[in-house]
């Protein structure tokens, strides 16, 4: 059964936001002359479980000339995203909410599920940085540099 497109969510201290879902736009990336294989590349662990990781020796190797298929990239950047170095303290919202679309293989994502993954991953008892979802909304709906925005119905 499909979900509605956009649902109300129920916090006690923010407004309601809709629920609506998210992705990164990939056509939007390559008119502005990025790739999406080569940001989920950049993104690799270089020292995980897989074979694009386990292929490296050392620090990160220099750029393929031909990217790995999509689907091994894929593959590669799950297994990394199960590692605690892939979500940092240190990160911007924007760069964690990226990574987090990653690891579900840009997949449209609800804005609580977003949202609930940064608490879980990101804003921990460690880590003073958090983010309301009131805020988190009005930066995916706001133009930013990983082109994610609202995923088309």
């Amino acid at each position: 059964m499909a979900q509605p497109a956009v649902q109300p969510v129920d916090t006690d201290a923010e407004p309601q936001v809709e629920d609506c879902s998210y992705q990164i736009d990939e056509e939007e990336l390559n008119a502005g002359g990025m790739s999406l294989d080569f940001l989920i590349w950049q993104r690799l662990c270089w020292d995980g479980p897989c074979t694009l990781c386990k292929a490296a020796e050392g620090p990160k190797p220099v750029l393929p000339l031909k990217m790995p298929p999509r689907r091994s990239m894929w593959a590669a950047i799950t297994k990394c995203a199960g590692k605690e170095e892939y979500i940092l303290p240190r990160m911007s919202v924007s760069e964690v909410v990226f990574r987090i679309l990653l690891d579900a293989r840009n997949e449209p994502m609800l804005l609580s599920e977003i949202y609930e993954e940064i608490m879980n991953r990101w804003a921990t008892v460690m880590s003073i940085k958090s983010v309301s979802i009131t805020d988190l909304q009005r930066m995916l709906d706001t133009e930013n540099e990983y082109r994610i925005g609202r995923a088309a119905n």
